[in-house]
């Protein structure tokens, strides 16, 4: 007799969808929600079944999971008028993949203890291609118990689990993270740019910094990208620049100042006003070179393209 527990999923977006298709691919029974139907409909096809509205949902399910784009969309689905805790029985469990401030999770946390239900707030690192193999970064708050009790379904998703507190502890780590990586980015157009205003070819830095100090994983993994000039888009700017923003607030909800953070993130408020939210969110790195009159390939079309779109 199959014990797995009944799943519904509320936000299908590209990682969303990755979550979805992976979780069906393990056995699990999946009810999904989407505020666009047809993405929830077409799901079915791969055995899920799809269902109007998040309280419906919580009707049905064991375990009620979301991956939404911020506070405001996990305070409607939630706790709003038609919040899926008031339908959700006692003792089921709440896990959360989605970016938002700590303080909403801390909320839902609060609202889910009254009615005894379970939260799991379970941000991660990677994107579509890392959900889909089970190779997700997941950085977890929860209570030790529940978090033991959720490792099947947490292992089917990821490869590096980590307890990092309570409830919201894990969107504090991963606001971290974005902050480490909004600004980063922003640093490896500065040394791009002065590469190659210096005449360095930009290649050949890109190898010679690669296994140094100065080529962590973000250097690697984005540099490529950049002088490829490639078009694939695992993580929007206008993404970017909301995580950033996040981080910010929680700096000043805490009393920590995080200035390379407010400056970095002007960079992408210059870009967003180009237009170049659905881009990349590595292509803040371009506008610091085109800021430094620098190209990052033998072609600058696409920037020269991109400013002329202004």
């Amino acid at each position: 007799m199959d014990d797995k527990p009944t799943l519904g999923l509320v936000g299908l977006g590209n990682l969303g969808r990755a979550i979805a298709l992976r979780l069906l691919g393990a056995g699990y029974r999946l009810l999904v929600n989407d505020r666009r139907w047809e993405v929830a409909q077409a799901l079915e096809l791969h055995g899920a079944t799809a269902i109007p509205t998040p309280l419906l949902l919580a009707e049905e399910v064991d375990m009620f999971l979301t991956c939404l784009p911020g506070d405001e969309e996990l305070f409607e689905v939630y706790i709003g008028p038609e919040g899926a805790l008031e339908h959700l029985r006692p003792g089921a469990t709440v896990i959360d993949f989605s970016t938002a401030s700590p303080m909403m999770m801390q909320r839902i946390d609060r609202e889910a203890r009254l009615r005894q239900i379970d939260v799991v707030d379970a941000p991660v690192g990677g994107g579509p291609v890392e959900a889909n193999s089970g190779q997700l970064t997941m950085m977890v708050g929860a209570e030790p118990a529940v978090f033991e009790r959720m490792m099947p379904l947490l292992g089917v998703l990821g490869r590096e689990i980590y307890l990092v507190g309570p409830p919201g502890m894990g969107k504090v780590v991963k606001l971290i993270n974005q902050l480490l990586a909004g600004v980063s980015l922003v640093v490896i157009g500065e040394a791009l740019a002065l590469a190659a205003n210096a005449g360095a070819e930009l290649a050949t830095v890109y190898e010679a910094l690669r296994s140094s100090t100065g080529g962590w994983k973000l250097w690697r993994d984005v540099v490529p990208e950049l002088l490829r000039e490639s078009g694939e888009v695992s993580f929007r700017l206008e993404l970017m620049k909301r995580d950033m923003e996040l981080a910010m607030r929680l700096g000043s909800d805490v009393g920590s100042p995080v200035p390379m953070t407010a400056l970095a993130h002007q960079f992408y408020v210059a870009a967003m006003a180009r237009g170049w939210g659905q881009l990349p969110a590595h292509e803040v790195a371009r506008l610091v070179g085109r800021l430094a009159n620098a190209s990052f390939s033998a072609s600058s079309a696409r920037g020269d393209d991109l400013l002329a779109a202004e």
